[in-house]
C-alpha cells in the first residue's frame, strides 16, 4: 500500500483500491487471512436483508418518535420524530433552526431501538467474536459484547460529519452497515505517525483521537501542516453494503448528498457501527483493554479525590 502525492488541498492519497466482495464469498478463515490478518479494508456487498437491515429513518421515527436522542455527542436532545422531520426542512426557524444540522451518533441500538437491536448480527465471515465470550474477554463492559451503535443524520446537509478522526477503542475491528442513504468514509492507515495525525489522548487516555475537527477545511494545512503527509483513502458506502475497517485504522465519515439521477431519494443517512475481536487481534486487544481499564481506574481515583 504505497502512497503517492495528490493535489495539495487533499494531502497524500493511499494507493489502495478497496475491493467489493459478496458477503458469502469467503469462509471465516479465508476472510480473516485475506483481510483481517493483513489489515486490509474491504466492502461486503449483497448484504441487504441478510445482515444489513432495511428499516428507514421515517419508520424508526414512527415507532420511536417520542424517544429523545442526543445530538452532537449529547450537547442537546430532541425527539426522534422532530429530528427526522427536520431533514425535509431546508429553511428552519425558531428553536428548530439548528436541528437539521445535528448528528444523532453512537446511539447504542439496544438502548434506543431494542426491537431492531435483537435482529442485528455479524456476518458469518467475521467468525467467532471474542467479545461475546466472557471467559475469553473478562472484564469487558457488557455493552461491548453486542456492540451495535446507530448513526442518523440528514443526508443533504454539508455541515454534518463525524466530529473527529479516530481509531476505535482497544484496537477492535469495526464494521459499518449502510442502511439508508450513502456515506463517505475517510481512512488513514494504522502506521501513520502520531505527530502526522495530530493524535491526542481522550478522556480515557488512549491517544486514539485526532485534534483535527474537519479534514476538508480550506485552511487545514495552514493549521496542521504535518497532516499533509497523512495518506488518505476515501471510500463511498451505499445501502446494503458493509465497510470493514480492520484494527487501528484511523477513520471519520460524512453523509454523501443525493445527486441528480440518484435512485436513492432518501433524505436521511443511517448506518450501524459494529465492533468485534477475532483471533488476529485477540492478544493485542487483551493488552490494550488492560491498559484501558487501568487508565479508567486512575481517572476514577482522581475524580474521587477532587470531590
Amino acid at each position: 500500500m504505497d502512497a503517492h502525492a495528490s493535489m495539495p488541498s487533499r494531502g497524500a492519497t493511499l494507493a489502495y483500491t478497496v475491493p467489493r466482495v459478496p458477503i458469502d464469498a469467503l469462509s471465516a478463515k479465508e476472510f480473516a487471512d485475506t483481510f483481517l490478518t493483513r489489515g486490509a479494508p474491504v466492502i461486503l456487498v449483497d448484504a441487504e436483508r441478510r445482515v444489513v437491515p432495511t428499516w428507514t429513518a421515517r419508520e424508526l421515527a414512527a415507532k420511536y418518535g417520542n424517544v429523545l436522542v442526543p445530538l452532537d455527542g449529547g450537547e442537546r436532545r430532541v425527539s426522534l420524530e422532530a429530528f427526522v422531520q427536520s431533514f425535509a426542512n431546508e429553511d428552519e426557524g425558531g428553536d428548530g433552526a439548528s436541528t437539521r444540522d445535528g448528528y444523532a451518533r453512537n446511539l447504542h441500538a439496544s438502548e434506543y431501538f431494542p426491537e431492531e437491536a435483537r435482529a442485528l448480527r455479524l456476518p458469518d465471515a467475521f467468525g467467532e467474536n471474542k467479545l461475546r465470550d466472557p471467559s475469553a474477554t473478562p472484564g469487558v463492559n457488557e455493552r461491548w459484547r453486542d456492540w451495535f451503535e446507530v448513526f442518523i443524520c440528514a443526508r443533504n446537509d454539508s455541515r454534518v460529519r463525524f466530529p473527529f478522526v479516530h481509531r476505535d477503542t482497544c484496537g477492535v475491528h469495526a464494521a459499518s452497515y449502510q442502511i439508508e442513504g450513502s456515506k463517505q468514509f475517510t481512512l488513514f492507515p494504522p502506521n501513520e505517525p502520531a505527530e502526522v495525525m495530530y493524535a491526542q489522548s481522550s478522556a480515557g487516555g488512549t491517544g486514539n483521537r485526532s485534534m483535527i475537527p474537519d479534514i476538508d477545511a480550506p485552511e487545514l494545512y495552514e493549521k496542521y501542516p504535518r497532516f499533509a503527509r497523512a495518506r488518505r483513502l476515501d471510500i463511498d458506502v451505499h445501502p446494503g453494503e458493509i465497510l470493514v475497517i480492520p484494527s487501528n485504522w484511523w477513520h471519520t465519515a460524512k453523509p454523501l448528498p443525493s445527486t441528480s439521477g440518484d435512485v436513492d431519494t432518501s433524505m436521511a443517512c443511517i448506518s450501524v457501527a459494529a465492533s468485534f475481536v477475532d483471533d488476529s487481534i485477540y492478544e493485542r486487544f487483551l493488552d490494550l483493554h488492560g491498559e484501558f481499564r487501568a487508565m479508567q481506574s486512575l481517572l476514577a481515583v482522581g475524580a474521587a479525590r477532587m470531590t
